[in-house]
């Protein structure tokens, strides 16, 4: 019993030869010598080790019946490509045996071959019968086993020999054991499923091959895949805000990435699995906030895996960029909010005068907008100028909200000149009150598709500086002016019976935006004699307040 250990060069013959070893005393698939690397060309193996040290003595030459031959198969390989057979001219050729010695042998041996497709353990068997007497030593040393496949995998042949003579007497069997193993002949195979994936705009980032890739190479058993790599083929300006990433990891590759390139590369001996785990991981991102803005609408990752020596084996997954509408952005000196003033009494004022600002990453024109009045009293008034301009306004009311409309496609600058033109306006009822009031407007832009986050314009209305107010009647409303009811009093005077008070207890003096008065000033009307007819102030009170009384006299007052 021995083994086979074989080297192949490709387009040479391989040399084999036989490995030492006890086959009884240790299991073969424990074994390590240096196996067969087999090419697609045809192996002839003889069974017998070594000429010289072949004896059968113990026989005799001539007193043999038959000999038997069986090569098992496995089941995955197919026994056509393999056999085993009588091969004088092999023998002759190599110097296992002279050609006077082959003289004893020419055409006395009967070869009978056949095929047993199933045996015990589901194995398949190739069996050649040998007989009639002739030189043993001689048809031992021409007995061989041929291989024809173009692809062999990591298994072991076992070749048995039984000899019987004449006599009916069997050899014990004889096992000639030998493992193929593949030669480095083939690509690996990269396979994608799913070869077509979308990355919408708002997503950012996808799964480029989402598991579907799988990584194959016939001659993986003992030869492993070296390297590979993923990379994005367009714009290479690009790759600053697109790139690939690898959210996976192994203690057997090693993995880089090159920012200029776009390239992940991937280097270690690992299997096909190992590779196609970390290549399934890889994800392709894009941060461009408009992708519908970019000069193309698709890109390609291709993959790559090498073996180290045969053409590496490729696919690509093409991404298609799928454009999100965005939305409009409208900002009043870069807030969504703004507070400014109106002076009660002033002309309409365009409040967002050069403070309005639209943009839209993936549109030039604009197809609306909307400004609304909230809680809209009568008094206020709210326009706009579409002067020059296709824009058209509608005037809506709803419930206590006044919305003025603009219609029209336009470019993006024409909407900020039309909106900029707003003006606001409003009156006071009299007197006003000395609080400031508040108006809220709101304003949206649209694209036809998408509206803007709404803008809040809050209008502090500043009221005038309404005159002070004097009344008689304590009951009068004090928010309103009084009325000439209010603003009367009759008094009685009898001759020559004194001073009367002109002014009631009942008097108020007011100014609804002012806490202190300028002055006052009381006057007696129709005097027919001013050296009689005499008013007058209590100026020692009127001191204690820091009050300066002045006195005008005329010929009737």
């Amino acid at each position: 019993d021995h083994l086979w250990e074989c080297t192949a060069v490709v387009g040479e013959q391989s040399v084999c030869q036989h490995v030492a070893v006890d086959l009884n005393a240790a299991d073969k698939t424990t074994l390590n010598p240096l196996f067969t690397l087999f090419h697609s060309a045809d192996v002839t193996l003889f069974l017998v080790k070594d000429p010289k040290q072949l004896d059968v003595a113990e026989f005799g030459d001539e007193d043999w019946q038959y000999i038997e031959i069986q090569l098992a198969v496995p089941p995955s390989s197919s026994i056509f490509s393999e056999e085993v057979a009588y091969s004088r001219n092999q023998a002759i050729s190599k110097g296992r045996i002279s050609t006077s010695d082959y003289t004893a042998l020419d055409n006395a041996i009967r070869e009978e071959d056949g095929i047993v497709d199933i045996i015990s353990g589901l194995k398949h068997k190739r069996f050649v019968r040998l007989s009639r007497p002739a030189n043993l030593t001689h048809v031992l040393l021409s007995l061989v086993y041929r291989h024809s496949a173009t692809t062999v995998g990591g298994e072991y042949r076992n070749v048995t020999v039984t000899i019987a003579d004449v006599h009916g007497n069997n050899t014990p069997t004889a096992t000639v054991t030998f493992r193929y193993v593949g030669a480095n002949d083939h690509s690996p195979v990269v396979n994608i499923k799913n070869n077509v994936t979308d990355l919408v705009e708002s997503q950012v980032e996808v799964c480029v091959t989402c598991g579907s890739l799988t990584v194959t190479d016939d001659d993986h058993d003992f030869f492993p895949i070296k390297s590979a790599s993923v990379r994005l083929v367009g714009d290479v300006e690009s790759f600053l805000y697109q790139r690939l990433e690898l959210r996976a990891t192994s203690s057997l590759i090693n993995v880089t990435y090159n920012v200029a390139t776009g390239e992940i590369s991937l280097v270690g001996d690992a299997s096909e699995m190992e590779y196609q785990a970390m290549l399934n991981a890889v994800i392709y991102a894009n941060t461009f906030e408009d992708i519908g803005g970019l000069p193309f609408d698709h890109v390609v990752v291709v993959f790559s895996v090498s073996d180290g020596q045969n053409t590496p084996g490729t696919a690509d997954v093409i991404v298609r960029l799928i454009n999100v509408n965005d939305r409009p952005v409208l900002l009043i000196n870069g807030r969504l909010s703004e507070n400014v003033s109106f002076h009660e009494g002033g002309n309409p004022v365009a409040l967002l005068s050069n403070s309005v600002r639209i943009t839209d990453s993936d549109n030039k024109y604009l197809a609306g907008a909307t400004i609304t009045l909230v809680q809209n009293q009568t008094t206020d008034f709210i326009s706009v100028s579409t002067s020059g301009t296709t824009i058209t306004v509608a005037t809506f009311r709803q419930g206590v909200d006044f919305r003025l409309e603009l219609r029209g496609k336009a470019l993006i600058e024409v909407y900020e000149k039309v909106i900029s033109s707003f003006t606001f306006s409003t009156a006071l009822p009299r007197p006003s009150l000395p609080t400031v009031v508040y108006r809220l407007v709101t304003l949206t832009v649209s694209d036809g598709t998408n509206t803007s986050d709404v803008v809040e314009v809050h209008v502090s209305v500043v009221p005038l500086n309404d005159g002070p107010i004097i009344q008689f009647n304590p009951d009068a409303d004090p928010d309103k002016f009084a009325s000439l009811s209010d603003r009367s009093h009759t008094i009685n005077m009898t001759e020559e019976n004194g001073p009367v008070v002109v002014v009631p207890d009942t008097t108020t003096a007011r100014d609804v935006d002012s806490s202190n008065a300028g002055g006052a000033t009381v006057q007696l009307h129709g005097v027919k004699d001013e050296r009689k007819e005499i008013l007058s102030v209590n100026e020692s009170m009127a001191k204690k307040f820091g009050i300066k009384v002045n006195v005008s006299v005329s010929r009737t007052s």
